[in-house]
């Protein structure tokens, strides 16, 4: 069960309505027990607490089935504790979506093998991304605009192709502007296009992102740098969904998913009259925020092999690995750059290791050999059998640079072992 707390009732029914449009085949009952709103939901006293199975549950939702001589349903369901001004519960939310019976299996497999495609994409089997990954799933199939907030270098237009990817815009064209790289007259003309002799040195119609996107998804990455009188042009595309070229009369329709992100706080910057208040209600109907890499280190490992294997690919050459006491440094370190900065040390570290299979402590960044003391590898039994190499891999999703961190030996030894002992 979750807990929600808005600031006033208000504030609460503008979600509540958000979600009915988000979720049209859903029903939402404001109701005491669950009992209550499936009864209000199919209209009949006849339906017990009994005659009401549990399928599964994850993080978000629970799966049930009724089965009563009148019916079988089976749905998805939700329940919410409604609280106002962090004290006051003014009641259960109830969240019913039927599910087919018959798709049910399928489409579960489809929502497991999404993940785990996510999962593989994002190099990460944290749980924190895990949850994110399950808020991708969900919003991807509708149409509101998503707010995505990660420091920088987190991946936050990895997560905005990963939306439109699932998305049934999925085929059409996915386009990304940097609003931070231009300055405003540019950004203008970029974001809207302009007509020929608008401005000086407008010799020719140009098409802006919301015309090239037209079908598709547009990401405007950094949107907290855009400025005010180009706010209230952004507001009304939202509002009216047209848009008018600089220097032009005639308005056009703007046939687009809009997905926006930031590093910045954006009721902040509202609060100090930087982002326009309205706008800011409009573009975070559905926010996402991305962990930051400190806070899901258990990732590191697999990032690192992954930046690895691309770089021996790039630069044709066998793959390398990071030893134990290198990786222990990589854990040590809190990542204020996140994942791109992670990426830079390793390509740092591969030049000054010089060839040699693996990296070390001294191949790295000055910066990264700064901390107190180091994380500690966990630890298996330091006793090299196949019963605890089989055992490491699994715990450690067959990561073979931390599976040979663990025992101190090379990839190279961890693979032979493996291929005698038949692992």
């Amino acid at each position: 069960m979750a807990k929600l707390n808005f600031k006033s009732e208000q504030d609460f029914f503008i979600l509540f309505e958000q979600l009915k449009a988000l979720f049209p085949n859903a029903s939402l009952f404001l109701a005491d027990t669950s009992t209550q709103a499936i009864h209000y939901k199919f209209n009949t006293d006849d339906i017990s607490v009994e005659s009401m199975t549990a399928l599964t549950q994850d993080h978000h939702n629970r799966y049930l089935e009724i089965n009563t001589p009148k019916m079988r349903k089976r749905f998805i369901y939700q329940e919410n504790d409604i609280y106002i001004a962090e004290h006051r519960i003014i009641g259960k939310l109830h969240i019913l979506q039927p599910v087919s019976i018959e798709n049910d299996i399928a489409d579960q497999v489809e929502l497991t093998e999404q993940l785990q495609d996510l999962a593989k994409v994002f190099n990460s089997c944290s749980p924190e991304m895990t949850r994110m990954f399950s808020i991708i799933q969900r919003v991807a199939i509708a149409e509101f605009p998503v707010l995505v907030r990660g420091e920088s270098g987190s991946g936050k237009e990895l997560v905005a192709q990963a939306i439109h990817d699932y998305s049934q815009r999925k085929n059409k064209i996915f386009v990304a502007i940097n609003c931070a790289a231009l300055n405003s007259n540019i950004l203008e003309s970029e974001l809207f296009g302009h007509v020929k002799g608008a401005f000086t040195g407008a010799i020719r119609d140009h098409k802006g992102v919301f015309e090239r996107a037209a079908g598709g998804t547009l990401f405007l990455d950094e949107i907290a740098e855009i400025p005010l009188e180009l706010q209230a042009k952004l507001l009304r595309v939202l509002e009216t969904g047209e848009f008018t070229p600089v220097g032009g009369e005639k308005p056009i329709q703007a046939n687009v998913r809009i997905i926006t992100a930031t590093h910045k706080a954006l009721r902040e910057e509202a609060k100090a009259g930087r982002f326009r208040h309205d706008l800011l209600y409009r573009l975070r109907v559905i926010p996402i925020f991305i962990p930051p890499l400190r806070e899901r280190k258990v990732d590191i490992p697999l990032i690192v092999d992954q930046i690895l294997k691309e770089s021996s690919t790039q630069l044709d050459t066998m793959p390398r690995h990071v030893n134990q006491k290198a990786m222990q440094v990589l854990l040590n370190y809190d990542w204020p750059g996140n994942v791109r900065e992670l990426k830079n040390t390793l390509l740092y570290a591969l030049t000054m290791a010089n060839g040699k299979d693996e990296i070390e402590v001294e191949d790295l960044p000055n910066e990264l050999l700064d901390a107190d003391e180091y994380v500690k590898l966990p630890e298996n039994n330091a006793e090299l059998t196949p019963e605890n190499v089989q055992a490491a891999l699994e715990k450690y999703n067959h990561n073979l640079n931390m599976v040979a961190n663990i025992f101190g030996i090379s990839r190279t030894t961890l693979w032979r072992y493996r291929q005698k002992h038949k692992l």
